[in-house]
């Protein structure tokens, strides 16, 4: 693929690490088949402009931590995808959905003991990218209504990112779900990784990861390393 083309689509401080891969045939691969899928017919999510969003609201030089969940929602309304390229992120219709507000709930009963504190269960999960953490799925499209039907698509990019990327910045790495533990493969030694329950999950509904303890883990890693952690939760504040 032509890097010119993609290079808007990066926050800069990813571009020397990425444009490797998206001249490479690999990303020509990715896009012949998304293209062939097009013509055919079927409908993808997310749109287009938003396929790298996760790169685009993230810096690399400001990376905390990586999150990676499942492949993205696959489902549609008033013919607009209800995915918008961040991991659980909801905001092109603005609703917040069951998968996304069950993490909310597994982060309050963790953090906060179930107190039902006041925070904002918003549908926009940028204000969690924009402190550094890589909001990204297990797959960056899907088909409507096929969920993961493109993870074996986008593994060759996925083994990239982290072999040549994220496992030489040596941050923390949260798996969500079976389809993303998958990728635990291609950690390297340098970066803790830990692996939860999917949100939309039985085994979440059991837990809410509240006796694992991973995001207090990370904030302690992080705090160590570098004396801060991150603001998991949107709060509501009155000022």
């Amino acid at each position: 693929m032509i890097w010119e083309k993609f290079k808007p689509l990066f926050h800069p401080s990813w571009h020397a690490k990425i444009r490797p891969f998206i001249e490479s045939e690999e990303c020509d691969n990715i896009y012949a088949f998304l293209k062939s899928e097009s013509k055919k017919g079927k409908k993808i999510a997310p749109q287009s402009i938003h396929l790298w969003r996760c790169f685009k609201e993230t810096s690399l030089d400001d990376l905390k931590v990586v999150i990676v969940g499942m492949a993205p929602y696959h489902t549609f309304k008033d013919g607009l995808p209800l995915a918008d390229g961040l991991l659980m992120g909801c905001s092109i219709t603005n609703k917040l959905q069951p998968t996304l507000d069950n993490f909310y709930q597994g982060l309050e009963e963790e953090l906060y003991q179930g107190l039902n504190i006041n925070y904002i269960p918003n549908p926009d999960v940028s204000y969690l990218a924009n402190q550094g953490v890589l909001m990204i799925n297990a797959s960056l499209s899907v088909e409507m209504n096929k969920a993961g039907g493109h993870l074996p698509i986008w593994e060759p990019f996925i083994k990239y990112l982290f072999e040549h990327i994220i496992n030489v910045t040596g941050v923390p790495i949260i798996f969500l779900g079976k389809d993303a533990s998958n990728y635990t493969k291609y950690v390297g030694p340098l970066c803790k990784s830990f692996v939860l329950s999917h949100p939309a999950s039985a085994a979440y509904q059991k837990t809410k990861w509240s006796t694992e303890e991973v995001f207090t883990r990370v904030d302690e890693i992080l705090e160590s390393s570098n004396g801060f952690g991150v603001q998991w939760m949107d709060f509501d504040l009155p000022f």
